[in-house]
């Protein structure tokens, strides 16, 4: 006898890149925030890059859990830098 409840739903092929997107429109987010309260872009690029470190700092082996490139620090620090010239109001 088989339980539908026991089967999942297989991940989606493009899961990685569409959670790395969601990231990085959170990030830019976060960026104009930090901008509109008069963070410095180097203050506000260490606290976004720490704070994804932070989420990604599991130790697990699992491929959904490491730091995927598309939220480097030089990513990061280039997606603030652009949110800041911007001068989001």
């Amino acid at each position: 006898m088989s339980f539908p409840w026991l089967h999942c739903t297989p991940p989606r092929p493009d899961g990685a890149d569409r959670r790395a997107k969601v990231a990085i429109a959170e990030l830019a987010s976060r960026a104009a925030v930090l901008y509109r309260l008069g963070f410095s872009q180097a203050d506000a690029t260490r606290r976004l890059a720490a704070g994804i470190a932070w989420e990604y700092e599991t130790g697990s082996r699992h491929a959904a859990h490491h730091r995927p490139a598309a939220l480097s620090d030089q990513a990061i620090a280039k997606l603030v830098s652009d949110t800041f010239a911007r001068r989001p109001g």
